[in-house]
């Protein structure tokens, strides 16, 4: 069920098929109307080809109608959208299908095409559903050897500045990988006529990330900028800390609260959020596989390992990790566009940074002891020149890594 949908395509009576992107004058599709019936090419029941000056021209199911698929909720945002996603196709010299049915999985995107041996299927998604919908609907298309394309909305992107943007749950499940193994978070606008990209994806707290914005007109793109976008160079590592730097003042403004567990915990080691040194909060790569912020999960494997154990193995670092996934205190996200992705990758980049800064030392290949400690201030002058003199001295390293 999809929850959003008007139909653009239909069947005849004699079974041929019907596209309103054939025909676009009313007129002669009130004079077709008057001539021909229309049907469900899932349901088969019948249809009503709408003609309004409110919106393009398409199919809707009747008010009493079985079909899973007959919500009338669809906006003229969404039916421009997969039109002109469509039409773009089609310039491009593919043969697209806009709204096939897939009989087998009983899924009806809102264009499906081939390029180069590989059936692809695009769902442009305005609206929120549920996420199991979009896991089920997701996991359909790659049992039947589909790969989907879910695109956002583009008056969905939440843009807060050059490097910023704000992502819902919702948001993230968007989020998929290109052969660079880069991050990205494809979105178009029907209205600007623009393609956007969001890439180099990484989570400050559960909705504010840094990003970087690819914008182009869609005549100009090609197939490549969406199925395979180059990402836009990365941030500079001064954002990050600028970012990092806020968000443990802002967790400073929590602190006390009964409430927060995490906070609690903080509290029972002694520990302030705001004076939480620049080891903890450090940007990985896999980031976005984990829902808890950098800062909360970093700082449990500082308070269970690093604050008091010398030397520990990778064991001991994935035990520990997942100990607290167990009790809920880290949240793993749910990326389902992203099938194997590694959760422990985030952590293994993690210790590979305090190894590469010289806090830990990789004795093997799966056992470190603590090279320099990590410390602690008391107060926010020494706080900030620490990080200012830490990020000065590994903010290349830490680049690289996100490379």
């Amino acid at each position: 069920m999809k929850g959003d949908d008007f139909l653009l395509v239909s069947k005849t009576k004699h079974g041929d098929w019907f596209s309103l992107t054939s025909i676009r004058n009313g007129e002669r599709l009130k004079e077709i109307r008057k001539k021909e019936s229309f049907y469900c090419p899932e349901c088969e029941e019948e249809v009503i080809l709408k003609i309004g000056s409110k919106r393009i021209p398409h199919f809707a199911h009747k008010k009493d109608a079985s079909c899973s698929e007959s919500y009338e909720r669809e906006s003229e945002y969404h039916l421009k959208g997969k039109l002109r996603l469509f039409e773009w196709l089609n310039s491009l010299g593919l043969t697209p299908q806009l709204e096939p049915f897939y009989k087998e999985i009983s899924q009806r995107p809102d264009v499906g095409f081939m390029h180069n041996g590989v059936h692809y299927a695009i769902e442009f998604q305005c609206s929120v559903i549920p996420e199991e919908l979009f896991v089920k609907r997701t996991e359909n298309y790659y049992k039947a050897e589909i790969l989907p394309i879910w695109i956002m909305a583009g008056k969905n992107i939440k843009r807060k500045g050059n490097y910023r943007t704000e992502l819902t749950g919702f948001d993230y499940l968007f989020l998929s990988k290109n052969d660079s193994e880069k991050w990205i978070l494809p979105a178009f606008c029907p209205v600007t006529n623009t393609l956007i990209i969001v890439n180099h994806i990484l989570p400050i707290s559960v909705k504010n990330s840094i990003a970087q914005f690819s914008v182009m007109d869609i005549n100009t793109a090609s197939l490549a900028n969406l199925i395979q976008p180059n990402c836009s160079r990365l941030f500079n590592i001064e954002d990050w800390q600028r970012e990092i730097r806020k968000a443990k003042n802002i967790t400073l403004s929590l602190y006390g609260s009964h409430q927060n567990k995490f906070l609690q915990e903080l509290y029972t080691h002694s520990l302030i959020p705001s004076l939480l040194p620049p080891e903890i909060g450090l940007p990985v790569k896999h980031a976005p596989l984990i829902e808890t912020p950098a800062i909360v999960w970093q700082s449990y494997l500082y308070m269970d390992l690093l604050s008091h154990k010398q030397c520990f193995s990778l064991h001991e670092i994935h035990r520990s990790f997942f100990r607290r996934v167990s009790k809920k205190d880290v949240k793993i996200r749910n990326l389902p566009l992203n099938r194997n992705g590694d959760v422990f990758a985030a952590v293994k980049e993690y210790i590979d940074l305090l190894v590469k800064t010289n806090r830990l030392d990789n004795v093997n290949h799966d056992f470190f002891k603590k090279d320099i400690p990590i410390t602690i201030q008391d107060n926010q002058v020494k706080q900030v020149e620490m990080e200012r003199e830490f990020y000065q001295k590994y903010g290349k390293i830490i680049m690289e890594n996100l490379k």
